[in-house]
């Protein structure tokens, strides 16, 4: 994700009309219902002489696969572990937020405070990051007029990252979330999960999660309609990279899939649904060093942008091109140390 943050260059905030209003954050707690019905259910069983059923297996979201590169991965873990986010050789996460409350871990970019991403057709409003019912939502909207300080910029969205709260050297990042794609209806629309130096200390950047929405007309004959791409960015020139494409994923926008990378020392690897599809050793790429071996902590950004030189902008009218409503969903991100095992 090549874009970076402009200032803004405006003195005046930026209004933008009001969108309705969003329903309040609403979360189930079916553990503390579990808890306070667990003695009635017990004195009912007792007087009906019934036997509680055997318990479930512990459901693991975790699949076999491990890196040729980090030697690691996602393998099964034991059964009910005291954590679910336990996984062997990584332990627990250092940074997890399962999006029960609020943004606190993050922070919520806004155009009056941060500016406008470069070739983007949205504006970001600080509005448009909301959580409820445990999921992030980062809403894409169009506008009913085009803002910006060239009348370009037909959609609202949303944008936050982790540089003031959270960043590491190395460790697993991963992120279980519904991307707003649907096919044919989704052009310029870019859902990304990716790191970014502290302070722009190299032009590193390691894209965990990238989409492209298309029309039924896919560029450069690749249809982008069921996957997702990883990169690995030496510098910011847009063409000194690495990547890989997920294999199809069945759902792309109508389930939720998790994705992951793992950095390490000997170099970075990807996967998918708990499968490796792209890795990097470091001794492939003679830039490596100085983008990722300088010792310099990297931090997580989520955003939904719209327009990519590449693979396309949206259109400024027809919903049928790109839809006047899209949600980025996540569900969670977790994040492991590398303890140098």
């Amino acid at each position: 994700m090549t874009p970076q943050l402009l200032p803004g260059r405006s003195a005046a905030p930026l209004l933008l009309p009001d969108l309705p209003p969003r329903p309040l954050p609403r979360r189930r707690r079916a553990l503390a219902i579990r808890t306070l019905l667990a003695p009635a259910l017990v004195a009912l069983s007792a007087c009906s002489g019934l036997q509680p059923a055997p318990e479930a297996p512990y459901p693991s979201r975790q699949t076999v696969g491990s890196s040729p590169v980090t030697g690691r991965g996602p393998n099964p873990a034991p059964d009910k572990p005291a954590d679910e986010a336990w996984l062997p050789g990584w332990g627990t996460p250092v940074f997890r937020d399962e999006f029960d409350g609020g943004l606190s871990q993050w922070t919520v970019r806004d155009h009056g405070t941060h500016g406008s991403l470069s070739y983007d057709r949205a504006v970001i409003s600080r509005r448009q990051a909301t959580v409820a019912d445990g999921l992030l939502s980062i809403t894409g909207e169009r506008l009913p007029q085009p803002a910006g300080e060239a009348s370009d910029r037909h959609f609202v969205t949303g944008y936050l990252d982790s540089a003031d709260t959270f960043s590491q050297e190395y460790g697993r990042w991963e992120m279980r979330a519904k991307l707003p794609l649907p096919p044919g209806r989704s052009q310029g629309i870019w859902p990304a999960f990716w790191l970014r130096p502290d302070g722009r200390a190299t032009e590193g950047e390691i894209d965990i999660m990238e989409a492209y929405g298309t029309d039924e007309a896919a560029p450069f004959g690749l249809s982008t309609a069921d996957k997702s791409q990883a990169s690995l960015h030496f510098d910011q020139s847009g063409g000194n990279k690495a990547m890989g494409w997920t294999p199809p994923l069945t759902g792309l926008h109508t389930e939720f899939h998790v994705w992951a990378v793992e950095w390490t020392p000997s170099g970075v690897a990807w996967f998918v649904n708990g499968q490796p599809y792209k890795t990097v050793a470091r001794e492939d790429h003679s830039g490596y060093a100085a983008a990722f071996g300088t010792g310099a902590p990297f931090h997580m950004r989520l955003n939904l942008q719209y327009g990519s030189a590449h693979w396309g902008y949206p259109d400024p009218a027809d919903s049928d091109v790109t839809v006047d409503k899209a949600v980025f969903q996540v569900d969670y991100v977790r994040v492991w140390k590398y303890d140098g095992g």
